[in-house]
C-alpha cells in the first residue's frame, strides 16, 4: 500500500470513527431510523451504555468489522459555538448561540435578515469551508438542542430592535416560515422542522392583538401535524422548554383565547373554532406539564375572561349528557379555575341533593312513613368515632348525597352549620391523635405531615370514615384542618407516581435515591444493599421487605438502580399501605365519586379540602360584620384593623386560627367566609374569645389601641378559640 494510500485509509478511518461517534451520541435526525447502531433509533443496541471507553470500544468494533456499512445516510452534525459575526446573513435559530444576535442589532437588524433567520438548513459543509465555523446541533426525541431560556432572549432582543415597527418587520418572516412548514406539516417527523416551530411558538410578541392573525395560523399548523410529530414536541414541553418560558407560552395563548372571545357578559356556547382550536394546544402543553419536575403552575393555564362568563348550568349539563356531543369548557377543564370547579360542585351535590329528596319524599309515600331529606348523624362525644363509622359505614350512597345535618346526643341545638362545622373538627382532630395509631407523624420541612400506618392492625372502617370525611366536607363546604402530604390527592385521584411525590412526605428519602442514580462510582461497592429493604413499626420492631421475589440474594448494581427507584417508590407509596388507601379512597368515592372529580387537579383538590395558602386580610374585613354595639367606624374596629393589618402573614394565620379553627381559607379567598366581630362588654381584662365554628370574635371594648394589641395577641399565641358558647 502507497504512502498516499495508507493517508487516505487513515483519514477514512478517522471519519467514520468520528461520525459513529455522533451517531451512537446523537442519533440522526430521522425519526423512524431503522439502524439498531443509531440513537435516533427505537431499537438502539446500546441504549444503555453510558461509560465513554465502552462507547469507544463499541466504535472500535464497527469501524473494524463493518467499515461505513452502519452509518446513516443523514449524517449528525458535530458542533462548536456559532459565530454570527463570520456569517453575517444567516442566524441560525436551531443553534446554541442565538444570544449573540446583538451583533446584528447593532448594525441595524432588518427585514432582510430577518428573512435569513427562518431560511431553511443551508449546506453547512460548504459554510463551514467557507467562515471556517460549524453549527451547533444536537436533535433528537427529548432534546431539541436548544436552549429556550437564550432563544427567548434573541427574540426579545429583535423585538427592541424593530420597535414600533415591530409587526412590518417580523411579521413577514414568520408568514414565510409558516408556508414553508404548512407544505409538509403532515407527513413530517423531522427534528429540525418541529425544532423551529418550538422556537416559533417560543415568541412572545404573539401576546399582542396585532399578531393574532399569526398566531392563530401557528396553532392551526400543530393541528395539521401528525401523531409523532405532535408527540415529539409535547416530549420537548416536558423535558426540554424550562417552566419560567413555557408559562409565557400559555400566557400569551391565554391572552389570544381572552381576545377572540366576544365582549358579552356570558359566554353562549359553542364558542369560535379559533377558541377551540388554541384551547386543545394549550391542553397539550397541559398534559405535558404534568409530567414536567419544575412545573407552570396550574393557575396559569386559567382563563379570567372564561371563568367571569361561565355558564354553569349550560356547561355542567352539555358535560354530563355526553351522548348530545354538545361543547363544554369543562372538557377543557385546565382553562377553569379552582373557584368554578368548587361552583362545579356545589351545583352537582345540589342536583344529586334534591334528586335524593325527592326520591325519598316518592318512597316515603310509598311506604306510609316519613323519610328524612337529610342525612342525620347522631353521636355522642365520648363514642364520637365509632359512632360515626357504624352511622357511615350503614349509609347508602344517596344518603351520603344528602345535605349533612349533626345531631350531638343529649344536646339541644339546630344545626345552621355551627354545629356540623364542630364535629368535622372534633372527628379530625381524634382521627389523627396518636393513640388511634391511624396515621403516624412526619415531621420535615418545617411542617408536620401525617402517613398512613404501614403497621395499623385496627379496623380499615376508620380509613374508610376518614376518606368519607373529606368528602363530606367538600359537599358541605367545611374546611378541614388535615395535614397530609400532596402525593395523597395524587392518589385520591388514581395519578401515576413518581420519584418527586416522595418530596413532600419524606424529602431525605427523595433526595439519597437521586443520589443514588447520579453515582458515578460502583454502586454495588459503596452501597452495599440489595433488593431487600426494611422498615421499624411503631413498637420497634423491625420488618424485612423484597422488593421483588428473592429480592434479598439480588445485588443493588449500576445496571439495576433504576428499577430498585422504581420498585421502592412504588412500594413506599402504594403497596406497604395498599389496605389502608383502598378503605380511605373507598370512603372517599362514596361521596366524591362523579365525573366533575374527573375534571380536578391534586393541587385543587387539596385546596378544596384543606382550604388554600394565601389570603388577604382585606377581603375578611369586606365580608365582616358587626353586631352588639359594634359597626365598622368603631374606634375599636380601626385600631384591630390597623393592628391585623400590621401583622406578619404568620401572625395573621394564627388569627385566622384563632377565629376559625385553622390558618387555611376556603376556594376563593377570605371573602367567601362568615366574619362576625361581637362586643364582649365594656373595657376590662378580659381577653378576646372566639367561636370558631361560627367565626365570630368576643372583643371587649378595650379603651386603648396598645391594650387592645396586647389582649388579642396574647388570646392568639395562647388559645385556640373555643367551640360553641
Amino acid at each position: 500500500m502507497s504512502q498516499n494510500t495508507k493517508e487516505e485509509m487513515e483519514q477514512k478511518v478517522s471519519l467514520w470513527f468520528q461520525k459513529y461517534y455522533q451517531q451512537l451520541q446523537n442519533g440522526c435526525d430521522n425519526f423512524s431510523c431503522k439502524n439498531e447502531f443509531c440513537r435516533s433509533c427505537a431499537d438502539f443496541r446500546y441504549v444503555n451504555i453510558t461509560d465513554t471507553n465502552e462507547l469507544v470500544s463499541k466504535i472500535i468494533m464497527l469501524v473494524s468489522n463493518y467499515g461505513d456499512r452502519y452509518l446513516c445516510k443523514i449524517e449528525p452534525i458535530e458542533c462548536s459555538k456559532f459565530r454570527i459575526g463570520k456569517i453575517r446573513k444567516y442566524i441560525d435559530w436551531g443553534g446554541d448561540g442565538v444570544y449573540q444576535l446583538e451583533e446584528l442589532v447593532e448594525e441595524d437588524l432588518g427585514t432582510d435578515r430577518l428573512d435569513y433567520a427562518f431560511q431553511p438548513p443551508i449546506n453547512l459543509e460548504s459554510k463551514e469551508k467557507q467562515n471556517k465555523t460549524i453549527l451547533f446541533r444536537k436533535l433528537n426525541r427529548i432534546d431539541p438542542g436548544l436552549d429556550f431560556v437564550d432563544v427567548f432572549e434573541a427574540l426579545q432582543l429583535i423585538s427592541t430592535a424593530q420597535g414600533n415597527d415591530l409587526q412590518n418587520a417580523i411579521e413577514p418572516s414568520i408568514v414565510n416560515q409558516l408556508s414553508i412548514l404548512e407544505k409538509t406539516a403532515k407527513t413530517t417527523t423531522s427534528f429540525q422542522y418541529l425544532r423551529r416551530f418550538a422556537i416559533l411558538i417560543c415568541f412572545h410578541a404573539f401576546s399582542k392583538k396585532e399578531f393574532s392573525t399569526t398566531l392563530y395560523r401557528l396553532i392551526k399548523l400543530y393541528h395539521l401535524l401528525n401523531p409523532e410529530a405532535k408527540e415529539i414536541l409535547n416530549t420537548w414541553f416536558e423535558r426540554s422548554i424550562p417552566s419560567s418560558i413555557l408559562t409565557k407560552v400559555v400566557t400569551f395563548l391565554n391572552i389570544f383565547i381572552t381576545n377572540e372571545m366576544p365582549q358579552s357578559r356570558e359566554i353562549y356556547l359553542p364558542p369560535s373554532q379559533t377558541i377551540i382550536d388554541a384551547s386543545t394546544l394549550l391542553g397539550d402543553i397541559f398534559v405535558a406539564n404534568r409530567k414536567k419536575n419544575d412545573k407552570v403552575k396550574v393557575e396559569t393555564f386559567y382563563n379570567e375572561k372564561i371563568n367571569q362568563t361561565f355558564n354553569y348550568k349550560e356547561n355542567y349539563n352539555n358535560f354530563i349528557n355526553k351522548n348530545t356531543n354538545k361543547f363544554s369548557f369543562c372538557n377543557f377543564s385546565f382553562i377553569l379555575s379552582a373557584q368554578t370547579k368548587s361552583k362545579l360542585l356545589t351545583l352537582e351535590s345540589q342536583y344529586k341533593m334534591r334528586n335524593s329528596m325527592r326520591e325519598t319524599m316518592f318512597n316515603s309515600l310509598l311506604i306510609n312513613e316519613p323519610i328524612s331529606p337529610y342525612f342525620v348523624l347522631i353521636v355522642r362525644r365520648d363514642h364520637l368515632v365509632q359512632d360515626s363509622v357504624n352511622s357511615i359505614l350503614r349509609a347508602s350512597k344517596n344518603d351520603l348525597k344528602k345535605k349533612l345535618k349533626v345531631v350531638f346526643e343529649g344536646e339541644d341545638g339546630v344545626d345552621e352549620g355551627g354545629v356540623k362545622k364542630e364535629f368535622f373538627q372534633l372527628v379530625v382532630q381524634q382521627i389523627f391523635d396518636p393513640k388511634y395509631g391511624m396515621f403516624v407523624e412526619n415531621e420535615e420541612m418545617n411542617k408536620t405531615n401525617f402517613w398512613f400506618n404501614k403497621s395499623y392492625i385496627g379496623e380499615m372502617g376508620s380509613y374508610r370514615l376518614i376518606g368519607t370525611i373529606l368528602g363530606l366536607a367538600i359537599y358541605n363546604s367545611v374546611i378541614l384542618d388535615v395535614r397530609f402530604p400532596s402525593v395523597v390527592y395524587k392518589k385520591l385521584l388514581n395519578r401515576p407516581l413518581v420519584l418527586e411525590d416522595l418530596h413532600d412526605y419524606r424529602p431525605e428519602i427523595e433526595r439519597g435515591m437521586w443520589q443514588l442514580l447520579a453515582y458515578e462510582g460502583s454502586v454495588e461497592e459503596i452501597y452495599m444493599r440489595t433488593f431487600q429493604i426494611s422498615y421499624k413499626t411503631v413498637f420497634g420492631e423491625e420488618i424485612f421487605v423484597n422488593l421483588k421475589k428473592n429480592g434479598d440474594k439480588i445485588p443493588l448494581t449500576n445496571e439495576n438502580r433504576e428499577e430498585y427507584v422504581k420498585l421502592f417508590v412504588e412500594w413506599e407509596l402504594n403497596k406497604s399501605i395498599k389496605k389502608h388507601f383502598l378503605a380511605f379512597r373507598k370512603g372517599f368515592e362514596s361521596v366524591c365519586g362523579s365525573e366533575v372529580f374527573s375534571l380536578i387537579e391534586p393541587e385543587e383538590l387539596e385546596a378544596l379540602i384543606c382550604g388554600d395558602h394565601e389570603f388577604e386580610m382585606k377581603d375578611l374585613k369586606k365580608s365582616t360584620k358587626y353586631r352588639d354595639g359594634y359597626n365598622s367606624g368603631s374606634i375599636q374596629m380601626k385600631w384591630l384593623w390597623d393592628i391585623i393589618f400590621s401583622w406578619t402573614k404568620e401572625k395573621q394565620k394564627k388569627f385566622l386560627a384563632f377565629c376559625f379553627g385553622t390558618d387555611r381559607v376556603p376556594i376563593g379567598g377570605l371573602s367567601n367566609l362568615r366574619f362576625t366581630i361581637t362586643r364582649g362588654g365594656p373595657d376590662s381584662e378580659i381577653l378576646p374569645k372566639a367561636s370558631t365554628c361560627y367565626g365570630i370574635l368576643i372583643l371587649p371594648a378595650y379603651s386603648e389601641k396598645e391594650k387592645l394589641k396586647r389582649k388579642i395577641e396574647l388570646a392568639i399565641e395562647n388559645s385556640q378559640g373555643f367551640g360553641l358558647f
